[in-house]
């Protein structure tokens, strides 16, 4: 058999001859990459020990048997621990899902016969010209305590649901409490908060400037829904004071939410024809925001109308709210004629 020689050239032999020499050195070096399992010498004795300790255990068991622990009867047992139970079986879902009922918040109401109102009464300032009207809005926006205001107005309308109302007056009814029987003493009556607007006539004034000098008896609203509960106090109290020129109604209408605002300004027209026109001047109209009314004179929800009876030193003597039962509006009667004065013939 013929075998052909291959010549290979120095260069390339000696490369050869280095990487067969390297390879042989790495592969016979031992991997310290792995952990070396070291087993130590005396296992067997360490393995034997625990067979050695059960079965001693066994033996005493077996040859002693167990005896129940003596109990005093006069030591009391011990109280079995209380399962709390889950928040699931308190909280009401919507069907088979997993989202809750939404839950209205507990109504702040007044306690009847409290005063209400502001401490002081309202001192108006002076009119400004446009130029300190821009300077005072820039010191407020500058002012930390108007800033704070403005956070705290912030929180609470993100904090209060648009639903609230609603739920509230589904679950608690249309009704906050009975109206109180007996007058406010004018030595623990407060004032009438300010409320700027517009009358139906079209008269830009204030809530205190229609009061004054006559015993009033102010209406509040925030919707149509409220007009039939402040009505229902309204009608007893024309019927019985129609004649009277101490005595007079104002009605205040309320629109906090801009869009409505809108609204409500396109009805106007509507508003000034299904009102009569001797009405117009004591009819005032607010668009913005009251909620330093509501804290003052315990407006809890603006779905309910509510009623005052206002002194002629503007002073919040009697209060209702929702549909007036037949003694609410006797009361209301009854009270009237105690803060109208007797003209002697």
């Amino acid at each position: 058999m013929f075998v052909r020689k291959v010549s290979i050239p120095f260069a390339a032999r000696s490369v050869l001859q280095r990487t067969l020499h390297s390879n042989r050195v790495l592969y016979s070096q031992p991997d310290t990459t792995k952990p070396t399992e070291t087993k130590p010498a005396d296992s067997k004795v360490a393995e034997t020990k625990p067979a050695e300790s059960k079965l001693a255990e066994s033996k005493s068991a077996d040859s002693k048997p167990a005896q129940p622990t003596p109990v005093d009867p006069k030591t009391p047992s011990p109280e079995p621990k209380k399962t709390q139970e889950p928040d699931d079986e308190k909280i009401e879902y919507f069907g088979n899902t997993r989202f809750p009922k939404f839950r209205a918040k507990p109504r702040r109401t007044i306690t009847p016969g409290d005063a209400i109102g502001q401490a002081t009464p309202t001192v108006k300032p002076a009119p400004q010209t446009l130029k300190e009207q821009a300077q005072q809005k820039w010191r407020d926006i500058l002012s930390p305590e108007k800033n704070l205001e403005s956070r705290a107005r912030i929180i609470h309308d993100i904090g209060h649901s648009y639903f609230q109302d609603i739920v509230d007056l589904r679950d608690n009814g249309d009704k906050l409490f009975e109206a109180p029987k007996q007058l406010i003493r004018s030595s623990k009556a407060h004032y009438l908060p300010s409320v700027s607007g517009k009358t139906l006539a079209g008269q830009k004034t204030d809530v205190i400037d229609l009061c004054r000098g006559k015993t009033t008896l102010l209406t509040v609203n925030f919707n149509k829904f409220s007009e039939l509960h402040t009505n229902s106090f309204i009608d007893p109290f024309e019927a019985a004071f129609a004649d009277s020129e101490d005595a007079q109604v104002v009605r205040l209408n309320i629109e906090e939410n801009w869009a409505k605002a809108m609204v409500l300004q396109m009805c106007l027209p509507y508003l000034r024809r299904h009102t009569p026109k001797d009405r117009h001047a004591n009819y005032l109209i607010h668009y913005g925001d009251v909620e330093g009314l509501r804290k003052s004179m315990g407006i809890a929800n603006s779905l309910i109308g509510y009623v005052f009876l206002i002194d002629k030193e503007l002073r919040v003597r009697w209060y209702g709210n929702g549909l007036a039962v037949m003694s609410e509006a006797q009361s209301m009667v009854m009270l009237t004629q105690r803060l109208i004065p007797n003209k002697k013939k």
